[in-house]
């Protein structure tokens, strides 16, 4: 009766032995199976939140090989790929299973065009950017008359010109106070003067800055052209001076 017991004992322990072993076997071929299958889809990137750049241009950025695993792929270094572009301010990289990899980007705002000895573009950080495509592009405003020294435009890196950067925060001032004005700049520039002028893109219209309290000549000027906007427009005057602390001085086109 004892050795019966014994081996039935044994025989037990065998049995849940043998199911733990298989159980594990089928844990580790599921796991398996999954990764291969895995590796057999095609990845999907979903890239959102770009307008400048096309998002082939984003995908060459990328370089990963389908035979990885979506959980085996660097998201960070996707992610620093796609930022080294100069285009790019901000990435954001998620996987979502099985097979897509979401890019979210956020892309740098071209500002103005600075006429150099080369054309570059700022955007509205003060960020240098290339020229795409060697071409012009975008209609914004062309920034003319500042120190052209090539190592104060660092491509991919912040302007280190001073007064260009001050060109760039009265641009943004302008945007936010009179934002229908931006898109008729043609140019603007610092004269030998030390003054900044507006060149606007039609008849051409001259707007002439003092360096102090931007923000206020320019809600002035906004106050102006509410003034007079059913019957003239800015472009009905040669120039408008704002030089004059709350006084705007005019000449009518002839």
């Amino acid at each position: 009766m004892k050795l019966f017991e014994k081996i039935k004992k044994i025989n037990f322990y065998f049995i849940i032995f043998f199911i733990f072993f298989v159980g594990i076997k089928i844990i580790l071929f599921s796991i398996q199976w999954s990764e291969d299958g895995e590796k057999l889809l095609p990845k999907v990137f979903n890239i959102n939140g770009n307008k400048i750049l096309s998002s082939k241009e984003i995908l060459d950025l990328i370089n990963i090989s389908n035979n990885n695993s979506l959980l085996n792929i660097d998201l960070k270094l996707i992610q620093y790929e796609i930022e080294k572009h100069p285009y790019i301010k901000v990435a954001q990289i998620s996987r979502k299973f099985p097979s897509q990899i979401n890019v979210n980007i956020k892309e740098r705002q071209p500002l103005a065009y600075l006429n150099l000895n080369e054309y570059l573009v700022v955007d509205d950080d003060g960020y240098i950017l290339p020229l795409r495509n060697g071409i012009i592009e975008f209609n914004i405003p062309t920034l003319t008359g500042f120190n052209n020294e090539k190592s104060l435009y660092p491509l991919g890196l912040k302007c280190l010109s001073t007064k260009t950067l001050e060109a760039v925060n009265y641009l943004n001032s302008t945007k936010k106070i009179f934002p229908e004005l931006i898109s008729n700049i043609s140019e603007f520039k610092i004269n030998q003067s030390d003054y900044y002028e507006m060149i606007l893109t039609e008849k051409p219209t001259k707007i002439i800055f003092n360096n102090s309290y931007f923000s206020k000549q320019i809600f002035l000027l906004k106050k102006f052209n509410d003034t007079i906007k059913n019957e003239k427009v800015l472009e009905d005057y040669k120039y408008v001076d704002l030089r004059y602390k709350n006084q705007i001085v005019v000449k009518e086109r002839i």
